[in-house]
Order: structure tokens, then sequence, then C-alpha cells
């Protein structure tokens, strides 16, 4: 049975914040609007006043605005849910939550070693498993979940290995339970 090594910071936790909010709430609809629909809006109009009156200045001008507001304004969004999260978060409760963890795969579960003590995650605990670009998210209830930085596991680790295996328990698991 394979097991991996990692330390959990800040950055990952607010992180997994955004990208929850960012898959199942009115936060990630926002930003889409702002970097694609307003800014398509803005083109379309620029467009308009470009074909019916000829000004072309007036056109770039808005097309530059559009470009800026599908930057700007989902960078001011993240900035303001990002202060939010750490708002919520009390210095005591992200203490308690970062530090070094350690994941052994076993046959009742994931035993999970951190620095407030260790326990064991049945498999059944586990509702599913969702990647992002930098982290593993191994979800216990709709809002809560494990969090693996992949950048942070040790460099003795086999993280390719460990996440192959656990793959691999988890559909096990779900099979005996169907």
């Amino acid at each position: 049975m394979s097991s991996i090594t990692y330390t959990l910071r800040k950055v990952d936790i607010i992180e997994f914040n955004e990208y929850h909010a960012r898959m199942n709430g009115v936060y990630g609809k926002s930003v889409t609007r702002h970097q694609i629909l307003w800014p398509a809006v803005i083109i379309v109009v620029a467009l308009f006043i470009v074909m019916s009156s000829k000004e072309a200045q007036t056109g770039v001008y808005l097309l530059v605005a559009a470009f800026v507001w599908s930057i700007a304004v989902p960078a001011w969004l993240k900035k303001r849910f990002h202060q939010h999260v750490l708002e919520q978060l009390s210095e005591e409760d992200l203490e308690q939550a970062t530090g070094d963890y350690t994941l052994k795969i076993t046959e009742q579960g994931l035993m999970e070693v951190k620095p407030s003590g260790e326990s064991l995650i049945g498999w059944g605990s586990i509702l599913r498993l969702e990647r992002s670009k930098h982290h593993v998210y191994l979800y216990m209830s709709d809002d809560a979940a494990l969090i693996i930085p992949k950048e942070m596991v040790n460099d003795d680790d086999d993280f390719q290995e460990f996440n192959l295996e656990l793959v691999s328990s988890l559909k096990k698991n779900k099979a005996k339970e169907s």
C-alpha cells in the first residue's frame, strides 16, 4: 500500500474554496459572465458603432475596454473572494488545518496522519475525487474535502503511483457497495 507526505498551506485552502465556488455557485457564473458575456456585448456595440457611423477610433476604444474588462473585473472578483474567505477563517482554524500530512492507503480506507493526530477515513466516506491543475480533492461532503496539493508532495513519494492506487481502491469500494 502506497503513501504520500505533503504540506498543506493557507493558499491551498483558499484555492480549494475558489475551486469549489467556481464549480458549484454563483461566483463561477459571475466570473464567466465578466470574462466572456459582458466583453462580447461591448464588442458587438463596438462593431455596431463602426459599421453604422464609421467611427473606427471609438470602436477601437471599445475593443480595448472589452479586453481590459475581461481581465480586470474577474481579477477584482477573485481578490474580493479571497478576502472574504480569509475573513471567514480564524488564524486558529488556519493553524490547525495547515501543516504536514501523510496519507496511507489501507484495505479499510485512507489513514490520514496530520498535525493534530491520525484518523482512518473509510472508503465509503469519500464521495468523489476531483482534480484541478494543482490539486486533488477528496470530497467527504458536498462542501468539505481533503486537499492534496500536487506541488507540495515530497519528492521521495511517487504521487502517480499513489493516485492510481487511490482511484483503484475507490472504484473497488464503489463496486462492493453496488
